[in-house]
């Protein structure tokens, strides 16, 4: 194995983290009791950093209420708090994109058993995975209480207008629930300006925290049953969960450390610029699809910069995806991932569920040196 690893596989998690997330950590771990659990100094000071972290992520988001911004053991969790604490009813429908990840449409799978919802996806409309027009329409037939999206692909990298199906859904009174795993850290989302009623975020990915950490914005016309109960260090005479948030959603105690960087990983985001990471990473995304346009077949947007974020799938002809990204590691010190990236589901509307693909996703501590080393080494494996 090569003394020196290139990293491409930044939508699994980014890799590596800024200085500060490490020093953040490493911080809390030397200095803090459980938070907000006592009255003496090694629970007030986290409880008040944890706070603080908290304000700060949720200007970040616009979220207005930062009580409504809830700490998670990360996206997944936060998933399955969310499509699980709504009260269902039987007959209940939820339209889906058709690029969403295991995340979702697993519990949704497991809602459809237990609840009897019905779940319809939407049609793949290629780079822009889902048409406006369609969507209303279909929200005009099946009349959904819940409509859920990936604002990025973890597959193909491609982007969503959200802004015009958080407005279509505003429209049809339908709750609208993002997963932002792939999308947090690249905008400033103004979560309680566009009408988005859920959302749900990874720490460990564009936010450059460590995992272990998830976000969840719960809109105030929302309500959610806990999915987990315990204890909140609040109204512990009662045996009922607080309905104040964020204890109501929270038990237990949190994951301090890894808020701690959290918080640092999003601080740096902001001082670098979440737009300008995203542009870097596109940037970095077109590069590598202009290079290999002519022996590799891309999938998802390959022309409007756009419409993606710096993740890009693709396959060799000749060469299966677990044997390209075999050789990238073992021959050239290159970590991409291939396979069906945890998303069925979109790799079927890609018709590429039999094989699935190779992915590459880039971060801000890629470079263009680096993307070029990965072009010569799939060149030299296509040839061969």
């Amino acid at each position: 194995m090569n003394a020196k690893i290139i990293y491409f596989d930044n939508a699994a998690t980014t890799y590596p983290k800024p200085e500060s997330v490490y020093e953040a950590q490493d911080s809390y771990l030397r200095s803090a009791a459980n938070p907000g659990r006592g009255a003496y100094q090694l629970a007030l000071a986290p409880a008040r950093l944890l706070f603080s972290i908290r304000e700060a992520i949720a200007r970040f988001l616009g979220v207005k209420d930062a009580s409504r911004l809830v700490f998670t053991g990360g996206c997944t969790l936060a998933l399955n708090m969310a499509l699980k604490g709504l009260h269902w009813r039987k007959g209940d429908v939820v339209v889906v994109s058709p690029l969403e990840h295991n995340s979702v449409m697993r519990p949704l799978k497991q809602l459809e058993a237990k609840e009897e919802i019905k779940i319809v996806t939407m049609p793949y409309a290629g780079a822009k995975v889902i048409d406006p027009c369609q969507l209303a329409e279909t929200f005009r037939q099946s009349r959904p209480r819940l409509c859920v999206v990936a604002e990025a692909s973890n597959v193909t990298g491609s982007l969503l207008d959200l802004l015009t199906i958080a407005e279509i859904c505003q429209g049809a009174r339908v709750l609208l629930m993002v997963d932002a795993a792939q999308s947090a850290g690249l905008f400033n989302p103004r979560l309680s300006e566009i009408g988005v009623s859920i959302w749900c975020a990874s720490g460990h990915k564009g936010l450059f925290g460590p995992p272990g950490v998830g976000l969840l914005y719960v809109a105030p016309e929302v309500e959610l049953e806990p999915l987990i109960a315990g204890g909140t260090g609040s109204l512990s005479e009662q045996l009922e969960m607080p309905r104040s948030y964020p204890d109501h959603l929270e038990s237990g105690t949190l994951a301090g450390p890894a808020i701690a960087g959290l918080g640092a990983g999003v601080a740096w985001v902001e001082a670098t610029g979440a737009e300008k990471i995203a542009e870097y990473e596109r940037n970095l995304a077109l590069r590598f699809i202009h290079s290999i346009s002519a022996y590799a077949q891309v999938f998802g947007p390959v022309g409007d910069s756009d419409l993606r974020t710096g993740t890009v799938a693709f396959r060799l002809a000749g060469a299966t995806p677990d044997k390209v990204a075999d050789r990238l590691d073992r021959q050239f010190g290159i970590a991409v991932r291939a396979g069906l990236h945890c998303a069925s589901q979109a790799h079927k509307a890609l018709g590429t569920l039999d094989s699935g693909l190779v992915r590459v996703s880039f971060s801000q501590f890629n470079t263009e040196e680096e993307v070029d080393e990965l072009c010569r080494a799939l060149e030299l494996i296509a040839a061969s």
